[in-house]
């Protein structure tokens, strides 16, 4: 049986549509019982409303006459494409957990989940993607960048530090140098020190991604990249095959890979102490910035171990444009702290 559209309880009756399904050699007994009681809809299938004193005599009637090769399991039908098993008389092995009868099978792997479906990391991308969209833009909160807002200019101006660059250090920042455990536990329970932060990111760490664990290193891969790839400025560099892609941050990646402007030396010094200010604050000052934060530090948590995996941080990369804007829809307008 299975039950029906808006299907809820209402005193003992169930407001909806129960539907039985048969499985047996001999159905005669069983068919008189079930007739008696719902409409046939098909050779083996009864639908009906019933209150829940019939259908406990429906079952009831169904144990007392079943045999070993009895199987008739009980639906409730909630809508049109959604239904409840309720129970199973008779032989369990006939249905699957739903209640849903097999019509084949075979011993071969037909669905090759080794190398065609991959889509089981799906969740594990989606929070290492939307930490990425929450911590990218953090470097848009310095007075730097603030005041290139509110200043009207024809002129494009060139950041001392590129904002991507600067997140990158709140990134590091964060992490501490601890296992991503223990910095996705604190990130869970939102907690942050708006003064630690800022003091060490102050210190503008040449390499900041080079020592990062696993899932830290493939958010700041995420948030530097998301307007353009690292590339040396050295015009005698040649390209380096290297095992280990943490090689590239650990001995190459600095911030003169595209992500500085220092074409005079006297303005980038004096205007790198801007870059490096934060007189309005942190993105984590916001309610409902931390909140999106703990949400998915709680949901990437019980994640680690299969987030690290290879195959996880290289697809995860194509999905970072379709979470990068998430929050500057949905944050406050009237504050400019953390502002494009």
């Amino acid at each position: 049986m299975k039950p029906s559209n808006n299907s809820v309880w209402k005193g003992r009756i169930y407001d909806g549509d129960l539907c039985l399904g048969v499985r047996e050699k001999s159905i005669a007994q069983n068919t008189t019982y079930l007739d008696s009681f719902a409409n046939r809809i098909g050779s083996r299938t009864w639908q009906s409303i019933v209150t829940e004193e019939g259908l406990t005599a429906i079952k009831k009637l169904l144990r007392q006459s079943a045999t070993k090769s009895t199987a008739v399991s009980c639906h409730w039908i909630r809508s049109r494409s959604r239904s409840e098993l309720l129970w199973v008389v008779g032989n369990r092995s006939k249905f699957n957990e739903e209640g849903v009868v097999p019509v084949n099978s075979t011993r071969k792997d037909v669905l090759n989940t080794q190398w065609e479906n991959d889509w089981y990391l799906l969740p594990h991308i989606k929070s290492l993607v939307a930490l990425a969209a929450l911590f990218h833009d953090w470097g848009k909160a310095s007075e730097w960048f603030q005041s290139k807002l509110t200043t009207k200019s024809n002129q494009a101006i060139g950041d001392p530090l590129r904002h991507e660059w600067l997140s990158v250090l709140f990134l590091h920042a964060f992490v501490q140098g601890e296992t991503d455990e223990q910095w996705i536990s604190r990130l869970a329970k939102g907690e942050f020190n708006k003064q630690v932060l800022i003091k060490q990111v102050q210190q503008n760490e040449s390499r900041p991604v080079a020592e990062l664990p696993p899932i830290a290193m493939t958010l700041a891969w995420l948030i530097l990249t998301h307007h353009r790839m690292p590339m040396s400025t050295d015009s005698n560099s040649r390209e380096v095959a290297l095992d280990n892609p943490k090689d590239l941050f650990k001995y190459y990646v600095k911030s003169d890979w595209q992500y500085q402007n220092k074409f005079d030396e006297n303005e980038y010094k004096k205007n790198l102490k801007r870059c490096l200010d934060f007189p309005n604050g942190l993105p984590s000052d916001s309610i409902l910035w931390l909140k999106a934060a703990k949400k998915w530090g709680n949901k990437l948590l019980p994640q680690i171990e299969r987030a690290c995996k290879p195959n996880c941080v290289n697809a995860h990369s194509l999905k970072f444009p379709e979470k990068e804007n998430h929050y500057e829809q949905h944050r406050p307008r009237k504050t400019q702290s953390h502002g494009r």
